[in-house]
């Protein structure tokens, strides 16, 4: 009887620990609430905004362009937009996994690319074989394209990694594809940077 009661308590132990909220989940998290398109709080694309309130890091093509230049930095770039526009161009290191707002469909040729945590971990684990030293930098179409927005809240709220370790590339491909062509220095070195059509232009 004694070790049937000892069973039980450890059962409901083991219970409310795995149910226990804990930092990077949605319910530690009431700031992460996923967008649609369009839908990107005005305050969160202003400039001077670094971090978004559930803790998220905001880079910029400043930013941006200091870790591309960095060979020791340990960043797994995620471009989240649909198949179709990386042919033009997107970032040389960027792996491709498609997010939309939850519960919106990734379809089509896309569909196999849809984020998911074990293909986020799986291509973390390439940079760092333990993925807490790796930053995760998700990118789309530019400051109010949702899919990046969306894909740092959810890589925090669901897949449970740590705030300070993602980052919302909030300037965007097209931007930084434009920062770079403007600076001449930068573009001579564009194949460092980027891969795609704009790099035989």
């Amino acid at each position: 009887m004694k070790r049937s009661l000892s069973t039980i308590f450890s059962t409901l132990f083991l219970l409310a620990f795995i149910a226990m909220p804990r930092p990077g989940f949605s319910a530690d998290c009431p700031e992460c609430k996923e967008v649609a398109k369009g839908k990107i709080p005005k305050a969160h694309l202003d400039k001077s905004l670094k971090k978004l309130p559930a803790g998220m890091v905001i880079w910029d093509n400043e930013d941006a362009m200091e870790k591309l230049k960095d060979p020791k930095a340990k960043v797994l770039w995620v471009d989240t937009r649909p198949g179709s526009f990386l042919k033009v161009g997107t970032l040389l290191p960027a792996v491709h996994l498609v997010c939309d707002m939850k519960g919106t469909a990734i379809t089509g040729a896309d569909a196999a690319n849809a984020i998911s945590k074990d293909k986020l971990m799986k291509e973390m684990a390439k940079i760092d074989p333990d993925v807490h030293n790796v930053t995760v930098a998700f990118f789309c179409q530019g400051p109010e394209c949702h899919r990046s927005y969306d894909a740092a809240i959810r890589s925090v709220s669901e897949y449970g990694l740590s705030p300070a370790k993602v980052v919302w590339f909030r300037d965007g491909y097209p931007n930084l594809e434009k920062f770079i062509l403007e600076n001449p220095k930068l573009k001579k070195k564009i194949a460092k940077y980027l891969r795609g059509d704009v790099v035989n232009q």
